[in-house]
């Protein structure tokens, strides 16, 4: 250890610049505009009732997906994944898996 890589100095030089967060989902103004919710003035909360709102959200096991998947806003993709978790939590929503509930023709 040489005496001169101790100083301050020399601690600060070695300190760069913090590296960039990665990118999670879209910026604001993006958001804004592919949120469907946002757009429409509609609440995910009180769509939890409504299943065929919330399933494009949804992976095949059951999942949220993440902002960078669905495109919405932060505060919408925190109400969404609760609307989700209502949904499960009510039997409205399958919890393990997304059946297609909607097309009573196909199996599922």
């Amino acid at each position: 250890i040489q005496p001169h890589r101790l100083s301050y100095k020399s601690v600060l030089k070695q300190r760069g610049r913090p590296p960039t967060r990665a990118k999670v989902g879209p910026s604001r103004r993006e958001a804004q505009y592919l949120d469907p919710f946002y757009r429409l003035g509609v609440d995910p909360l009180k769509q939890a009732m409504n299943p065929a709102m919330l399933i494009p959200f949804v992976s095949e096991m059951g999942k949220v997906y993440g902002r960078n998947v669905t495109g919405l806003t932060k505060k919408n993709q925190r109400k969404v994944g609760k609307a989700i978790r209502r949904a499960k939590m009510m039997g409205i929503f399958p919890i393990l898996s997304k059946r297609n509930i909607f097309q009573p023709g196909r199996l599922n």
